[in-house]
């Protein structure tokens, strides 16, 4: 009945967005394929095994925390129509089986990307070989998704030192298991025979042990933790955190600053798990391009550039230089991923502003504030990391402090921009915000002056249309039903 029930609302969800699913994202996911895929064909980059597992363990990991709130939606019914559910007698392992298996269905979409991209790993599609290691992938990432949702909504009740260190040891678990049967999908000839079995036996045994514990812990937590679990993230903000941004928005109206203290707030309470992955991503930008730094690559540059006589503009094509900026760029994109998806969870509560009359410049501009603020620790982070690591001459430190501040003004304009472009689409609003913000900010740390012409010519459009996408968004429902009335329910106009 649940899974018939969430099949149904998502059947709805279809055909309310045919254009999305059908048009918009395949064309932006098309796009992104074939630049990323002709990126690395080009760079001619093959990853070692040491390589492959890290990245693969690191994106099993960032998959898990980044569906922690989504699955703690699902297993407690957040914010959704089957809370009705928890009326009736049914069992807590029914909740819980119903979670596990949309996960399951959710975590098939990667292991379907897995697949296409084992063409740039230099394997094949179609391998019957990878049926085993994909549902093994599957079952335990889903797994490990369901256990670190009650781990966290069980910490944020209980704040249980030893039981969250137990869970967080068993996600890390579930995370490295998973990590290594996707990278057994993406290149099973980088392992010897020995090496497929453990991983195949291994990966079998945490699918049972996560699966078993989550049972076991959502039927003795399910009673306690269910209502704490509805008022996260709800409530408003408070007074204490004018203090954090008050001298960014003095001069903004009143409904701007309620506004932005609230976000500031939903964001520091960790609103969803996109919260921590965000974070996350940023500081390991920060951590790689120290550690690249520290190896010795890039090159310094040539002698000549780096004595005090050189022109200036010079200095910003030094290898050690651009790969400050690049950090700084993919660190602020990454922050900014919060942007969109705190639009999306404010979706259903956007009656509020809408009853007390907020407008959507008001909204807009909120959003815009954000972006700004959660994207320059990213900045400042990078270019603190770079002049540490003696990444520039020194005569050229702030200059770069300049630079990486111009790279975070205007991928931040660019995010808040968009904030209000698709609120009902989450996912593909990250991919747009994420592409557009990486591909402006990549091409101006290469030649900062170019941006100064992309922020003149098209940034003023863009301000104008976010302003317009927010305020459509507010009274979306007013306009909707007053278009109804006008037509007399047959929208002939």
């Amino acid at each position: 009945m649940i899974l018939g029930a969430s099949l149904l609302e998502g059947m709805r969800w279809v055909r309310e967005h045919l254009y999305a699913v059908c048009v918009l994202g395949p064309l932006v996911l098309g796009m992104t394929y074939l630049g990323v895929g002709r990126a690395v064909e080009e760079a001619e980059w093959a990853p070692t095994g040491f390589e492959g597992g890290a990245l693969s363990v690191a994106a099993a990991a960032c998959l898990i925390v980044m569906s922690m709130s989504r699955a703690s939606a699902e297993v407690y019914h957040l914010r959704r129509p089957e809370a009705m559910l928890d009326a009736l007698p049914v069992a807590p392992e029914a909740h819980l089986l119903a979670a596990l298996i949309r996960r399951m269905v959710r975590t098939s979409v990667v292991a379907a990307a897995a697949v296409v991209l084992r063409r740039f790993a230099g394997g094949t599609v179609l391998d019957a070989s990878l049926l085993l290691p994909l549902a093994l992938f599957v079952w335990v990432t889903s797994a490990a998704e369901v256990l670190a949702s009650l781990q966290w909504i069980h910490w944020g009740h209980t704040r249980g030192r030893v039981n969250a260190a137990a869970g967080l040891a068993l996600v890390v678990i579930g995370a490295l298991t998973g990590g290594l049967l996707l990278w057994l999908v993406l290149a099973p000839w980088k392992w010897s025979d020995a090496g497929r079995v453990w991983a195949l036996a291994g990966g079998a045994l945490t699918g049972v042990l996560l699966s078993a514990l989550s049972v076991v812990l959502h039927g003795r937590w399910r009673a306690a933790d269910a209502e704490y679990a509805k008022r996260l993230g709800a409530g408003a903000a408070r007074r204490g955190l004018w203090g954090r941004a008050a001298w960014v928005v003095r001069r903004e109206p009143p409904s701007v600053k309620a506004q932005l203290a609230r976000d500031l707030q939903l964001t520091l309470r960790g609103f969803s798990s996109a919260v921590y992955t965000s974070a996350g991503l940023a500081a390991l930008f920060v951590l790689a391009l120290a550690a690249l730094l520290g190896s010795g690559w890039p090159p310094e540059g040539g002698g000549a550039w780096a004595g005090m006589g050189e022109a200036w503009y010079e200095a910003t094509l030094l290898p050690r230089v651009l790969a400050v900026k690049f950090a700084c760029v993919l660190a602020s994109a990454a922050l900014g991923a919060v942007v969109p998806v705190l639009v999306a969870h404010q979706g259903p509560h956007m009656w509020l502003e809408r009853a007390t009359g907020v407008r959507g410049a008001d909204a807009w501009r909120a959003k815009l504030l954000l972006a700004r603020i959660v994207m320059l620790p990213g900045a400042v982070g990078a270019w603190a990391v770079g002049v540490a690591c003696g990444a520039a001459p020194v005569f050229y430190v702030v200059p770069l402090l300049a630079e990486c501040l111009w790279l975070w003004w205007l991928m931040s304009t660019l995010v808040g921009g968009l904030s209000f472009e698709m609120p009902e689409q989450p996912g593909l609003a990250l991919v747009v915000m994420t592409c557009a913000a990486v591909a402006a900010g990549g091409f101006t740390a290469f030649l900062w002056p170019m941006g100064l012409a992309l922020y003149a010519f098209g940034m003023q459009q863009l301000l104008m249309r976010g302003a317009q996408q927010a305020h459509s968004f507010l009274k979306g429902a007013d306009v909707k039903q007053g278009l109804f009335e006008k037509t007399g329910g047959e929208g002939r106009e």
